[in-house]
């Protein structure tokens, strides 16, 4: 008697280990504003009055005594004035990139055991 022999495909689990990318973390860009103290020296500048006495002929004579009725002169001074103005100067970028890394991962896997059970009749 001839025996037909028999197949059987016998299949595992395998354990592959790939990537998805999720959101991990936000980052916001954010400017803030802080104050110092700034000292600028600023020249400021004031009229001066001077009384020079001229005789008729145009030659310079002493000073005489004040007399009644003049004209008045208006002296002007140079007040200094502080104003601010805002200015670029820096131009910051958020750069975002990929660092390399491995990570292991761990999984049960399963696979399939072929046993063979022979039975009174098929031993020869």
């Amino acid at each position: 008697m001839t025996v037909e022999p028999t197949e059987i495909v016998r299949s595992e689990e395998r354990l592959t280990g790939t990537t998805e990318v999720v959101p991990y973390a936000r980052a916001r860009l954010r400017v803030e504003t802080t104050t110092e103290e700034v000292l600028v020296p600023v020249t400021i500048t004031r009229q001066h009055a001077r009384v020079e006495y001229v005789d008729a002929q145009g030659a310079p004579v002493g000073p005489r005594p004040a007399e009644q009725a003049g004209d008045w002169v208006t002296l002007h001074v140079d007040e200094p004035v502080v104003s601010t103005r805002a200015v670029p100067v820096e131009r910051v970028r958020l750069v975002t990139g990929w660092v390399a890394g491995t990570a292991q991962v761990q999984a049960q896997v399963a696979h399939e055991v072929v046993t063979e059970e022979l039975g009174p009749a098929q031993r020869g």
